[in-house]
């Protein structure tokens, strides 16, 4: 539930008469994440987003081009139970978490297909811009004859670049229907490595005005 705020925030900001002629878009689903090399850290791989965009509609009306922006947040969390024993006698079960977060920030293009402002429609998305990943990975370490529990943390930065297909139903101020996208991200994500690929599948709710 860490994202409701941010979905609540874009649909508050959808109704903004300062954001007339805009397009404003939530959506949300599954998401999979593929980072570089493990170099002995583990992660959860499947997970969850929320994205949020606001396109301008571009002259000429009779060929729309549409440009804006778009923020978007995915998390991958998970538990290990291992069994251990500790130097100080204790013998049994321990949980190890991990928490890896992605955040970005794009400039997006999109071109709908047909164009029209009802009925049926596609509409192929491009985004390009700052992605920000964060990770606390637990692991067990040995030494000197003792074994603890080590938080490994890290804070980094990327390029991002998001194709993007959504389809679905127009009937004007409104539309709603699914998406998939593929992002490919080259950057700093810690001992995880130094590129990631994340794929996307949900829905989407948009308002136009």
């Amino acid at each position: 539930m860490r994202y409701v705020g941010f979905a609540a925030a874009i649909c508050l900001l959808s109704g903004s008469p300062l954001l007339a002629q805009l397009s404003s878009t939530v959506s949300a689903g599954y998401s999979n994440i593929q980072i570089g090399h493990n170099q002995g850290l583990w992660y959860e791989r499947n997970g969850a987003y929320v994205d949020g965009d606001m396109l301008w509609r571009m002259p000429p009306r009779d060929f729309p081009i549409l440009l804006g922006v778009g923020v978007s947040g995915s998390t991958y969390d998970d538990t290990h139970h291992l069994y251990a024993t500790f130097p100080d006698g204790f013998t049994g079960y321990t949980h190890l978490y991990s928490d890896l977060e992605n955040f970005t920030l794009e400039g997006r293009l999109a071109v709908p297909i047909p164009i029209g402002r009802t009925g049926f429609f596609v509409l192929p998305k491009l985004g390009a811009g700052l992605l920000v990943d964060n990770y606390a990975i637990d692991n067990l370490v040995s030494s000197g004859g003792n074994t603890f529990i080590n938080t490994e943390y890290h804070t980094g930065a990327a390029f991002a670049l998001r194709p993007c297909v959504q389809a679905g139903y127009s009937w004007g101020w409104g539309s709603v229907g699914g998406e998939i996208s593929y992002m490919a991200a080259w950057g700093d994500f810690g001992r995880l490595g130094s590129n990631a690929l994340e794929f996307r599948t949900g829905v989407f709710l948009r308002f136009r005005i």
